[in-house]
């Protein structure tokens, strides 16, 4: 476990909220399915070549991360999965959580990858500070 991670769970016990850490092959398993169904530039997604994609604005935006909660929320049900290239966890969040994990991922110097299982859609809090919403 990094010591992002650790701060990541601390953070989330400071405010008594729920995540849950996967187990390493569900960690996995999403990662090989990101990589698999979604097109990469580098280390980012090449969100310019995902049809239905929208740049939200930057992390340090709250209407950013606001528009980013809501759109997940319309048509996001149970949890939701976040992944990190810089954390050795993945991690899942009960929706109704999402704006409060949005706050605390935001601020972690990584690619962090909102989806869940069926990989329907995916966000993106990039490390460069911006946000990312596409449908798939």
């Amino acid at each position: 476990m990094t010591y992002l991670d650790e701060e990541l769970i601390e953070d989330f016990k400071k405010i008594n909220t729920p995540i849950v850490i996967l187990p390493k092959e569900r960690h996995n398993s999403i990662v090989q399915k990101i990589n698999d169904n979604i097109p990469f530039s580098g280390s980012q997604i090449a969100w310019s070549l995902l049809e239905k994609s929208t740049y939200l604005g930057a992390t340090t935006s709250q209407p950013a991360l606001k528009s980013l909660d809501k759109k997940i929320k319309l048509i996001a049900e149970g949890d939701v999965l976040l992944v990190g290239d810089s954390t050795d966890n993945a991690y899942s969040i009960n929706v109704k959580d999402l704006f409060l994990a949005l706050r605390i991922f935001s601020t972690i110097p990584q690619h962090t990858y909102i989806t869940q299982e069926d990989q329907s859609w995916i966000a993106c809090i990039s490390f460069e500070g911006d946000i990312y919403f596409a449908i798939l």
